[in-house]
């Protein structure tokens, strides 16, 4: 782990029209030995007439984003260059050094920004994690983050409760709008919701990989952009519950992949989506397909079998360390609860309490 960096370098060089002081911004250092040598270098090279120059937003992103490629996996490579899509363009030719109204500005779709609308809220964190990068590993003369402060973290639609009991077998129901495929797809919602898996580890799934005798299922792939990978958790092995089981009995094992889509390939997430739309305009319903199966499953296995949280955290593929970070937006333990109040206190062994009359 490298040094945190609580030395400050930065050069005065008077006030402005307005009488604020104004400081050439040199970087912020492990050691003050550092701060200095860097310190005198920048006055070296100011007196000299030099400067130390910030790359603009487009080189910085395309610098930044080569270093990410070596040291991350491709789904978070190509996640972030996504994300950090738009402000590289809207900023090519930029200096690094963007003003913080400015930024405000672009980030709401104001100002200037106003005819191409407001940034997508995803992206402003890979932005601030972009600038921070700048100033802490790079040391580039940036007084101060433009964008701190300013990325707000949404949790998409992990808000929204899982479906209900009712309002599952719904959906295994609808997918009867699907023929001779019903079997399979319900299959798939099944197999999806019992074993936490997600629809890109489902996709490339083996009959090889699954060993009923010892109740065991191998994770070792994932389908990510059309390409097979490591599962976003790493290989692992993961309980085939009885449900799950259960649900993959009756389909065909001619082929070596669990699920197939129609026509006997493997599933992808346009396939999957368009099958998905069918089964919840049949039982008008909305949910996403990992909404309706893995969320529903952590609360159920949370909830209606009170499972611990390092046996959730194993089958869902979470490290110990943020389970109750990862129950709090897949678990749902709020759904119900009240429900379970009311059944409690109709319990035959609940004695209602009254208050004490003095003088009884």
């Amino acid at each position: 782990m490298s040094p945190r960096k609580r030395w400050t370098g930065r050069i005065y060089l008077g006030r402005d029209s307005e009488s604020k002081q104004v400081f050439h911004w040199v970087g912020r250092f492990a050691t003050k030995r550092e701060r200095d040598d860097a310190v005198a270098d920048a006055r070296v090279r100011l007196r000299r007439g030099g400067s130390l120059e910030l790359p603009t937003c487009d080189e910085y992103v395309d610098r930044y984003l080569a270093e990410y490629e070596r040291i991350r996996k491709d789904s978070s490579f190509v996640t972030q260059r996504e994300r950090l899509g738009r402000f590289r363009q809207d900023f090519a030719g930029r200096s690094l050094a963007i003003p913080r109204a400015e930024a405000k500005d672009w980030i709401n779709g104001e100002g200037r920004w106003a005819s191409k609308g407001a940034v997508r809220a995803s992206c402003v964190p890979a932005v601030v994690t972009l600038y921070n990068h700048a100033i802490d590993e790079d040391d580039l003369p940036l007084e101060r983050n433009p964008f701190r402060g300013l990325g707000k973290r949404t949790k998409g639609r992990s808000d929204e409760a899982p479906p209900t009991e009712e309002e599952f077998g719904g959906l295994l129901a609808a997918c009867s709008t699907l023929g001779e495929y019903a079997q399979t797809m319900r299959a798939l919602i099944l197999f999806g919701t019992f074993t936490l898996m997600r629809p890109g580890e489902l996709f490339p799934l083996e009959w090889g990989d699954i060993d009923f005798e010892q109740m065991r299922i191998r994770k070792a792939r994932r389908v990510y952009r059309g390409r097979i990978e490591k599962p976003k958790s790493g290989a692992v092995t993961i309980a085939l519950t009885p449900p799950a089981r259960d649900a993959i009995i009756g389909l065909p094992r001619d082929r070596a992949l669990v699920f197939c889509s129609k026509t006997g390939k493997r599933l992808s997430q346009p396939l999957l989506s368009g099958y998905w739309s069918q089964v919840l305009a049949a039982a008008s319903l909305k949910f996403d397909f990992y909404h309706a199966t893995k969320h529903y499953g952590v609360h159920y296995l949370w909830t209606r079998l009170g499972l611990s949280r390092r046996a959730i955290a194993a089958q869902a593929g979470w490290s110990l360390r943020t389970v109750d970070k990862m129950l709090a937006i897949y678990g749902h333990g709020e759904v119900g609860a009240l429900a379970e109040v009311d059944e409690a206190f109709r319990g035959a062994n609940v004695v209602p309490l009254r208050p004490r009359v003095v003088g009884e």
